[in-house]
């Protein structure tokens, strides 16, 4: 179920991408046309990589059994002179595609005059089963995998990610969608999911070993593992916008100052341990005070930070601090598996 911060930076980034956009469409000629080119890495006989950073489109990856790449696009290949039926020659750089491969890393890549004119294209993309994937999207689109059973490394600002048949580790950091992943075989490496908006769904197989951190500001953490195979504990975590304060000690009168003797204590000026106390609580009020400016920073950085297109956002983290933590093993620990949203559910299944 998606949240409506959701639908609120969904609309935000369809407004920059219109201004963006300026009514050029992704295929002047025909939105249905596509274009399929193929490449093979330079030594077919070890795993290959594709890097693929797109400002924003649909991108769907399948494993398959064959040594090539093929991708096909609504966009145009660079390169390919457009038969237009009018006669007429196009001057400016229509908005492409290109496909490079140099020492077993295939780059796939979006290029042209405006290159974020490109809103709406989609992607699918054929790789060998044993490739590994590293795709960045700038603004938007939604993202699936299939079939894949190299390491896979994701960013995406706003889309849907889904990774079905996976048979090693996934990195996925999206800031605004849900994220639904299924693993064919136990885990032999690190997991880690989060999402600034949005739920999180995995399955493994039910002989997974692992270590689990699950933490969720604004949703629930489920699974159907019985209590035999999964034992858990919850963190402790301050509240969001709270800091950890220590009991305040009463306030204590300060010590006052000799003129003529600074070192010297007066008859009337309190005991050592008085002003001890006194430095122990303004160490402390010291204390609280960052620690409210901190937390006051990173909450403008969630909520206050523009998309700007053209300009990569850097990775966020989720805050150590609020919301509700779960730890614990999984068939007595093994890899290590973090799962964590701001706004959404976690749920993690057995994949039977």
């Amino acid at each position: 179920m998606k949240s409506p911060l959701h639908h609120v930076l969904r609309a935000g980034l369809v407004c920059a991408a219109a201004i963006l956009i300026s009514g050029q469409s992704v295929r002047a000629d025909d939105d249905d046309a596509t274009t399929t080119t193929r490449i093979k890495f330079s030594d077919p006989a070890k795993p290959g990589t594709l890097n693929a950073s797109l400002p924003w489109a649909d991108v769907q990856i399948t494993g398959t059994n064959g040594d090539e790449i093929v991708v096909t696009s609504t966009l145009a290949q660079k390169g390919k002179k457009e038969d237009r039926p009018d006669g007429l020659r196009r001057l400016d750089d229509e908005v492409s595609f290109e496909l490079l491969e140099k020492n077993n890393t295939a780059t796939l890549r979006v290029s042209g005059d405006n290159a974020w004119s490109a809103h709406g294209a989609e992607f699918k993309v054929q790789v060998p089963h044993n490739t590994s994937l590293v795709l960045r999207t700038e603004a938007g689109g939604d993202m699936k995998v299939e079939n894949i059973d190299g390491d896979i490394d994701i960013s995406s600002v706003n889309g849907e990610v889904v990774l079905n048949d996976i048979g090693s580790s996934a990195v996925v950091n999206t800031m605004n969608g849900e994220i639904n992943a299924s693993f064919k075989a136990a885990p032999v490496k690190a997991i880690s999911l989060s999402s600034m908006n949005g739920e999180i769904s995995v399955r493994i197989p039910g002989d997974s070993k692992a270590n689990l951190r699950m933490r969720s500001h604004n949703g629930a953490i489920l699974t159907d593992f019985p209590e035999t195979a999964l034992k858990t504990r919850a963190e402790n975590s301050v509240r969001h916008g709270e800091a950890a304060d220590a009991p305040e000690a009463p306030e204590q009168p300060e010590a006052p100052e000799s003129a003529d003797a600074p070192h010297a204590r007066s008859p009337d000026a309190p005991p050592a341990a008085e002003i001890a106390r006194a430095a122990e609580r303004a160490a402390r009020d010291a204390q609280r005070q960052a620690q409210r400016a901190v937390q006051q920073a990173q909450r403008a950085m969630m909520s206050d930070q523009m998309i700007i297109p053209g300009i990569r956002i850097p990775h966020f983290a989720i805050p150590a601090f609020g919301g509700k933590s779960v730890v614990g093993t999984l068939n007595g620990g093994g890899v290590d598996i973090q799962l964590s949203t701001m706004n959404g559910s976690i749920t993690l299944r057995q994949n039977k």
